[in-house]
């Protein structure tokens, strides 16, 4: 068995990346980026421990149920939980759907850990957003992209360069249920 730590999930947003996708925000960071707009993601505790099983069953519904293209791995910081994450990575790619990881990591750093899991995790998404998030730099030009340091970089051909900048604008959804209201996209201008 194969369990990730989960802090959030969305079956179905339009704000993390190009298209319909089904979006994983992993919990724990060791990057502490200065106006993280996920703070409560950092800490290194327990928060919804799942079996990849299940992952992967609750993206094939989002997929007939929403017509998802493609699955968003984002933190917390998703290399840390790259052994969980190669599986989805993996079936998503099986499923005909694309695979994007925002990391605080550099494309080279990454590279130069020559970690199995990390490698794979790497051969197995088709967009990487690199980069620690820096406030200073926030970035209004991208769709998707935190800061003007951050670059997306094209591992597959399955999208072309220009897709980050698709809408002009960025995007922010709001789910109101009985117990919660959850933000995801840009929420705020730091």
């Amino acid at each position: 068995m194969t369990c990730l730590n989960l802090a959030s999930v969305r079956e179905c947003t339009e704000a993390e990346g190009p298209g319909k996708r089904f979006a994983l925000w992993c919990q724990g960071c060791s990057r502490k980026c200065k106006g993280c707009c996920n703070p409560h993601m950092q800490p290194f505790v327990e928060r919804h421990i799942v079996d990849t099983t299940d992952v992967k069953d609750a993206i094939r519904k989002s997929k007939e149920e929403n017509g998802i293209e493609g699955v968003s791995f984002i933190g917390g910081e998703p290399m840390l939980q790259a052994e969980g994450l190669v599986d989805v990575a993996q079936w998503c790619h099986e499923n005909d759907l694309s695979v994007l990881v925002f990391t605080g990591f550099l494309h080279q750093a990454l590279i130069d850990l020559r970690n199995p899991f990390v490698d794979e995790l790497l051969a197995n998404t088709d967009i990487l957003v690199d980069g620690p998030f820096m406030k200073d730099l926030l970035d209004h030009d991208r769709d998707w992209v935190g800061s003007t340091n951050q670059r997306v970089i094209f591992l597959t051909d399955r999208y072309s360069p220009g897709i980050e900048k698709q809408r002009g604008k960025r995007r922010v959804e709001c789910i109101v249920t009985d117990e919660s209201i959850r933000i995801n996209g840009w929420p705020i201008r730091v």
